[in-house]
């Protein structure tokens, strides 16, 4: 039923509305319920002579026992021309509605909603499902722009659903127009804004944001969001998905593969059967022979690689004939990278990490550095080998120091430190 009207010379429409109900179901199956809103506040303002004219006939057509929404629609426009003030705006929006859901128009719906948003008469209360419904049913019609708008109006209102996160939503109208920088900037801003306030952000936006990341090849992107996902949920299912999608998306050399493979066995995030083969092919089981044999022992371990593997079988025997020789010959081969050059400084630092003595690992990398190796490089492994022995806030420090096309690697390094402190 609609309400009473009473205009500014008392010509008066009898009936009474309680509210409206609206449902709409947006894409990906997310669903809002129905709501009922008041405005009975609204119901005391007077309405212009000509609009309760108008509103007269239309109000008989949607009232009694055979309410005619079809011939009350064609009546809207004439309605719309006769509005003076916001009363009658807010009165037509109303009827608007009403209309709407019961030929389950989502047009009207919308400019429904909308015209009594724009009638200022709105409770406040109430703006935030308003604004929520009209950006629901935005989305809907793929209106993404106008949508946003309405979305952000009801998060500002304070509305909330339990149902749909408003964040991501609004996020994946930007998306939706291929505006994928301003999606994650959304996303990530969301995200800070929670981390500033003392909240932890929601897990889905930071997943969401690593995905688009990684389905448009957005490589520093996607290194930020990783850091924020595992700042916030440092888990085994998380070290797996930031690390694959990092090592995806860069074509790093093998020296620079080997440190990333390092982080992902350290953070139990080696899974398939080709990164162990990769990372062992790129130690060289005849030169990183201990490391090689502690990366098949995580392989069988994991299930990767079984005893009568011929693959594993093949490595091994070259790792085990290779290894007790760099064990045995540790002395000579430190003596030779210190007094030889940067490259048998390196040298001697990485047989010392293969062999678990990574302190002294870690003075011969700052002895490659002084000698004039790459800086990158050895800051990287001085990094690992401080992380391999707890000394996490200085291995942050030293990771803080790489740049370059090694720095996605210092800084998921370095997300491990700040996760271990």
């Amino acid at each position: 039923m609609l309400r009473a009207l009473r205009s500014t010379r008392n010509t008066s429409i009898r009936g009474t509305v309680a509210g409206f109900a609206l449902a709409v179901a947006l894409a990906g199956g997310v669903a809002m319920g129905s709501t009922a809103f008041t405005s009975d506040a609204v119901y005391a303002q007077e309405n212009s002579r000509g609009f309760v004219e108008a509103y007269q006939p239309l109000a008989e057509m949607v009232n009694g026992e055979a309410p005619n929404y079809e011939a009350a629609r064609s009546g809207l426009t004439g309605l719309y021309q006769a509005i003076e003030n916001e009363n009658d705006r807010q009165v037509a929006g109303n009827l608007t509605l009403i209309v709407g859901n019961n030929l389950s128009d989502p047009t009207l719906q919308r400019r429904g909603l909308e015209m009594m948003l724009e009638s200022g008469l709105v409770a406040p209360e109430q703006l935030g499902q308003f604004n929520y419904f009209v950006g629901s049913l935005a989305y809907q019609a793929e209106d993404y722009a106008a949508a946003r708008t309405a979305l952000q109006a009801a998060q500002a209102a304070g509305h909330t659903d339990p149902e749909t996160d408003l964040t991501l939503l609004i996020a994946d109208t930007y998306a939706r127009e291929g505006q994928i920088q301003e999606s994650l900037n959304y996303l990530m801003q969301a995200a800070s804004d929670a981390e500033a306030a003392g909240n932890t952000p929601t897990e889905r936006w930071l997943l969401t944001g690593l995905q688009r990341s990684y389905d448009n090849e957005l490589t520093d992107e996607a290194v930020s969001v990783s850091e924020a996902l595992l700042r916030n949920y440092p888990t085994q299912t998380n070290w797996v998905n930031t690390l694959q999608v990092i090592n995806a998306l860069n074509e790093f050399d093998p020296a620079a593969r080997v440190d990333l493979y390092r982080l992902m066995r350290k953070a139990d995030a080696l899974t398939q059967r080709a990164e162990y083969v990769r990372y062992v092919e790129d130690l060289d089981p005849r030169v990183m022979s201990n490391e090689v044999l502690t990366v098949l022992a995580s392989g069988m371990q994991n299930d990767v690689f079984t005893a009568d593997d011929e693959y594993y079988v093949e490595v091994k025997g070259i790792a085990d004939t290779r290894a007790p020789q760099d064990r045995s010959g540790i002395d000579s081969i430190v003596s030779e990278g210190e007094s030889g050059d940067s490259l048998d400084a390196m040298s001697a630092g990485d047989v010392l990490y293969s062999l678990g003595n990574f302190a002294r690992a870690e003075s011969l990398y700052r002895m490659a550095l002084d000698k004039g190796a790459d800086a990158n490089l050895a800051n990287t492994r001085i990094g690992i080998a401080q992380v391999e022995q707890g000394n996490y806030a200085a291995a942050v420090e030293t990771f803080g120091m790489v740049d370059g096309t090694r720095s996605p690697i210092a800084r998921m390094w370095s997300a491990y430190a700040n996760s271990m402190m």
